[in-house]
């Protein structure tokens, strides 16, 4: 080997040398953990606005036809004129609380198998009672989450609609007021228009048209 070519490979191990001491020992460098931004807000959870349970009655009755149940209410029931798709009538019931309140029940749907919630159905209650209703009062019921509440006018009076989401009977279509010493409910749940985001007063007339035909046999 001449000395030319001798000098060129000293002068090249000694570069490789001193770069390989100048590089950081990555080995013990420590990773920082990278920081994620969330880009989208966290899913809404529908929760109940209150844990407080409604009072259980101290009595009810069952009935299989509408005219017991005029007869053992301690008021005149209203009936609905207006049932849409002609919904034959099901099953009513009475409760009686301890504070003096009544609730009338009644029931109209689809024949067929009691346990099949996708049945269409119409439930109308009429509560006689002291306690008035309220935008508050709809918005705080025990696990009810009273969804786009929107104030309307019906009988007369003023009234609410909302719908609520349901698995098994699909979501509710619902419709409350006071009248009187009444606070009237007329709810539509089953295979009808599912109320939702996109559509959420879609059963809105419906409703309306039903608690517009309600009225005593006396009427």
């Amino acid at each position: 080997m001449n000395a030319a070519r001798f000098c060129r490979l000293v002068v090249l191990l000694t570069i490789t040398l001193i770069v390989s001491a100048c590089q950081p020992d990555i080995s013990l460098t420590p990773v920082a953990t990278p920081t994620i931004l969330q880009t989208q807000p966290p899913a809404v959870v529908d929760t109940p606005a209150t844990t407080t349970p409604p009072p259980l009655p101290t009595q009810y009755s069952e009935f299989s036809n509408l005219s017991d149940v005029q007869q053992a209410a301690k008021f005149p029931v209203w009936l609905p004129k207006f049932i849409p798709e002609t919904l034959p009538f099901y099953k009513a019931w009475i409760s009686y609380y301890a504070n003096g309140s009544e609730t009338v029940r009644i029931v109209y749907g689809e024949p067929g198998d009691p346990l099949d919630a996708s049945l269409k159905t119409v439930d109308v209650q009429m509560t006689k009672t002291d306690q008035g209703l309220s935008l508050d009062s709809i918005t705080h019921q025990f696990k009810v989450n009273a969804l786009d509440v929107r104030e309307v006018q019906v009988r007369g009076q003023t009234g609410f609609t909302y719908w609520t989401r349901s698995g098994a009977a699909g979501n509710s279509a619902i419709l409350v007021w006071r009248e009187g010493v009444f606070n009237v409910s007329v709810t539509l749940y089953g295979n009808w228009p599912q109320p939702d985001e996109n559509n959420p007063h879609g059963l809105e007339e419906t409703l309306l048209k039903i608690a517009e035909s309600l009225q005593t046999t006396k009427d």
